[in-house]
């Protein structure tokens, strides 16, 4: 927790209608004062974190304004907007909201910041957050009109509106699925969804993936797109599990080089073209490198060819946050292995700062997994800026050289073992999701579905 000298406001009682927000009741009476913060004071301590912080979680900022004054007046740098419409409407919907700002983070490792133009509407928006359980909630005094008064730095709208982001992580497989949403309309994205495998029972269920079905049921969201950043070699992806299970029959996703990895892998199993057919044609749609398109009414999203991992690897910048796959760790880990087939170290560098040079530096950048150093002594993060990896992460950095990068990565690679659950996960991910056709025994009956796994000689 940001420890800070300020003021509590002395504010009157708000009455809010029974909210459930997870396991917490709101009562429909609060009473606690509302906490101040000055933009002098929050400056300070944005700038502190952005020097200090890798993972860019001691402050959370919260603009509650409306997106059209966010595109008439700017923004401050790093905040997450979520417009004070959703808060008169849908008060569940908007903690929600906020409970999802911190991504699992322990609320009392986090200080939440909240402003407005003025200060009246981020005085109701902290009540909330209080009311909700994040006890470390402030209200910026005098709003964005005292930050401009007070000649602090801000900037201009770059098409970067906030999506709501929920995160569902998956322990097994250590992977971060992603439901993103437009809070106004409930148009909603699901991206590298993960089916659970028992490789020693051989079974596939979707326990984790009717997770993700339940919280979208729950928060009344319409899903029109599934995405796989990439052809996944460490779980098998639910999309056409959850394709099936929802009313809208989402299209599903994946970047137009899959034809490649499909290919290479096509022959590495020795597959007949009746079996995997390498032309992309079991998904709805292919992007390609600069597609660009818009989730809900104004949320601006486009991709980029992201090479180094996989051939065919895809980022999505969709507003404020960027989902990258196994492209870019946290800053502690760095990247994603470069020694699959296809992989490139080189290439993975050039991603990277394509990256860099392309998005805003707030962008919220968003991993496909994570794995904690053993000596860290941390949970798992999920979530930091694009600025935050330019300064600490520690492989791709702006001050590391691309020799210096595939140094590193060639040395960690060669200590890595395969996946474990590599061979079912590419078998039924280059299908498009499916699990191979089902076989049948000499005599014509049914004999299942098999997964094959090439063998070798090693002395």
């Amino acid at each position: 927790m940001v420890l800070l000298h300020l003021r509590v406001a002395a504010a009157a009682a708000v009455a809010y209608p029974l909210l459930r927000h997870g396991s917490r009741c709101m009562s429909t009476t609060t009473t606690a004062a509302v906490k101040e913060m000055t933009p002098t004071e929050l400056s300070k301590l944005l700038d502190q974190q952005l020097k200090t912080d890798p993972f860019q979680k001691q402050i959370k900022l919260i603009d509650a304004r409306e997106r059209h004054e966010i595109e008439e007046h700017g923004r401050i740098h790093g905040a997450l907007n979520i417009p004070f419409s959703v808060f008169k409407s849908d008060k569940d919907t908007y903690a929600a909201a906020l409970e999802d700002v911190f991504n699992g983070i322990k609320h009392d490792d986090t200080t939440l910041v909240v402003h407005c133009m003025s200060g009246r509407r981020s005085h109701e928006v902290t009540q909330l957050a209080m009311d909700v359980g994040i006890k470390n909630s402030y209200n910026m005094v005098g709003g964005f009109k005292r930050w401009l008064a007070d000649e602090l730095a801000y900037e201009p709208y770059k098409n970067n509106h906030s999506p709501w982001v929920h995160t569902i992580f998956e322990p097994e497989t250590e992977t971060a699925q992603y439901v993103v949403a437009d809070i106004e309309t409930k148009e909603a994205y699901v991206i590298d969804p993960v089916l659970d495998y028992d490789a020693f029972a051989g079974t596939v269920r979707p326990n984790t993936a009717k997770a993700v079905l339940d919280y979208i049921q729950r928060r009344r969201l319409h899903v029109t797109k599934i995405i796989d950043t990439h052809v996944h070699a460490d779980h098998l992806s639910a999309a056409i599990f959850l394709k099936n299970a929802l009313p809208t029959k989402p299209d599903f996703w994946i970047g137009n080089k899959v034809t490649d990895v499909q290919k290479v892998f096509r022959e590495r199993y020795n597959l007949s073209n009746g079996e995997l057919k390498v032309t992309g044609e079991q998904f709805d749609h292919l992007v390609s490198e600069g597609e660009s398109w818009v989730l809900g009414k104004n949320i601006q999203c486009s991709a980029i060819h992201t090479p180094g991992h996989t051939p065919a690897c895809m980022s999505h910048r969709i507003g404020d946050a960027a989902f990258v796959g196994d492209t870019l760790f946290m800053p502690d880990i760095g990247t994603a292995r470069c020694d699959f087939p296809g992989g490139s170290a080189e290439q993975m560098y050039q991603s990277v700062h394509k990256m860099y040079n392309a998005w805003p530096n707030d962008t919220r950048i968003f991993v496909g997994h994570d794995y904690p150093p053993a000596n860290s002594h941390r949970s798992y993060e999920v979530m930091t800026t694009l600025e935050a990896h330019k300064r600490f992460n520690v492989m791709v950095n702006e001050n590391i050289s691309v020799n210096e990068y595939i140094q590193k990565r060639s040395a960690r690679d060669k200590q890595l073992r395969a996946p474990r659950y590599i061979h079912p996960s590419l078998q039924t991910n280059l299908r498009g999701g499916n699990l191979p056709d089902n076989e049948k025994t000499p005599n014509g009956e049914q004999a299942g579905k098999f997964f094959k796994i090439p063998v070798r000689w090693a002395e």
